[in-house]
């Protein structure tokens, strides 16, 4: 018995536990759900800046090298040598990996800048289309139930003789497509629900998706992060080229211990040897030439396309938002008209049925102007979330 309560309670807990979470999420600014998102894929503050410190002097590994000669002579001498090799950076090797190290700071900068903006854009994408399928939904829901009241009263007055029966049947047509609408709305907005869930990790769509930043006049593309993502790469790889070049050939000093063995008292011989390239003289590195060339070859091709792409997104929805915004002033025009046409259309009577049909077409085209006029703010607000993705703004 005991047992059966215990679960009882942990169920309750449990469902009351889930709309608080949902509750809570809703809360949540838009910001705040980035961060959720980026924790959630498993990213995060945690991830460290690049070690830029001292890495060494030594470019490779040193070596020991050690030797034994046997003489075949009865009163040779025997010579046994050991000999240390340390390879050190050369100034040059040593300026390319300071670069380097600083080049991964600034790339590990530059990734998360990109990792946020990259799943800006998705979040916006899901919560706006949540929010207008949950508009339409609404839209939708109400065109059903005002045609259901209006195939009510046509009922009514088919029954008594004042409108003909083929009234009644076509509102009731209409009815229906109203209700599979809204079954298709139900469905957008369930996708939508779960898309966004599946992206944050989060129960609920927050209520506030608006951005009150102000949009900028165009991108700034010197800070839009797939710009500079790509120009960090290019001078990455040209740091890499550059540890090929001669001037950045290593040093290497050698440190011998050699003996002498023979008939006379054994001799012992210390020696030092130092390799080091003539950096002054011009050596020609046709194969860095090459890599530069097409280094250079590419990531113009690459920069280009990417700033030609993103200036046409951006003039395409510059346009959008223009054409909505005039559009949202004529559905506000046609909604005014729109509820007077409607009040007179609702106290009409006829016989024919050519007349009735074309009153209840009528209707509803005043219905499907009023729900575009519902929708038309939701839209130009996603247009505009979609301008600050283009212009390369996380949220």
């Amino acid at each position: 018995m005991r047992q059966g309560v215990t679960v009882i309670l942990v169920c309750c807990g449990l469902g009351c536990a889930v709309p608080a979470q949902a509750q809570l999420a809703s809360d949540l600014e838009l910001n705040e759900v980035l961060r959720t998102t980026l924790s959630y894929h498993g990213y995060g503050a945690e991830v460290a800046d690049a070690d830029v410190g001292d890495d060494g002097v030594l470019a490779a590994l040193p070596s020991l090298s050690a030797s034994r000669l046997q003489s075949d002579q009865r009163l040779g001498t025997d010579e046994t040598e050991i000999a240390l090799n340390l390879p050190f950076k050369s100034s040059r090797r040593r300026d390319v990996d300071a670069d380097l190290g600083a080049l991964q700071q600034s790339l590990q900068q530059v990734q998360q800048r990109y990792r946020a903006w990259f799943f800006s854009g998705l979040i916006r994408d899901a919560v706006w289309e949540h929010r207008l399928a949950t508009l339409q939904l609404e839209q939708s829901r109400a065109r059903a139930a005002l045609i259901l009241e209006l195939e009510q009263r046509a009922a009514l007055q088919a029954d008594a003789g004042a409108i003909p029966g083929y009234a009644a049947l076509l509102l009731t047509q209409e009815r229906l497509d109203a209700e599979l609408r809204v079954a298709d709305g139900v469905a957008r907005r369930r996708a939508a629900q779960a898309g966004f869930s599946a992206l944050t990790g989060l129960p609920a769509v927050p209520k506030q998706i608006a951005e009150t930043a102000s949009l900028p006049a165009e991108p700034d593309y010197s800070q839009h992060p797939q710009l500079a993502l790509l120009e960090l790469g290019r001078d990455q790889q040209q740091a890499l080229i550059a540890l090929t070049d001669p001037a950045a050939a290593d040093w290497n000093l050698a440190l011998t211990a050699r003996s002498l063995n023979g008939p006379g008292p054994t001799e012992n011989q210390y020696g030092v040897a130092v390799d080091l390239p003539l950096t002054f003289i011009e050596v020609s590195n046709r194969a860095s030439e090459v890599q530069r060339a097409s280094l250079s070859r590419d990531f113009s091709l690459q920069r280009d396309s990417l700033r030609t792409g993103i200036r046409t997104q951006w003039i395409t929805l510059s346009a959008e938002a223009q054409r909505l915004r005039e559009r949202r002033e004529l559905l506000l025009q046609s909604a005014r008209i729109g509820q007077r046409i409607e009040a007179q259309l609702l106290t009409l009577r006829s016989s024919s049925e050519m007349e009735v049909e074309l009153v209840i077409r009528r209707l509803l085209e005043v219905l499907e102007r009023r729900s575009e006029a519902a929708l038309i703010d939701a839209e130009i607000q996603h247009n505009a979330a979609r301008l600050r993705q283009t212009a390369g703004l996380a949220l």
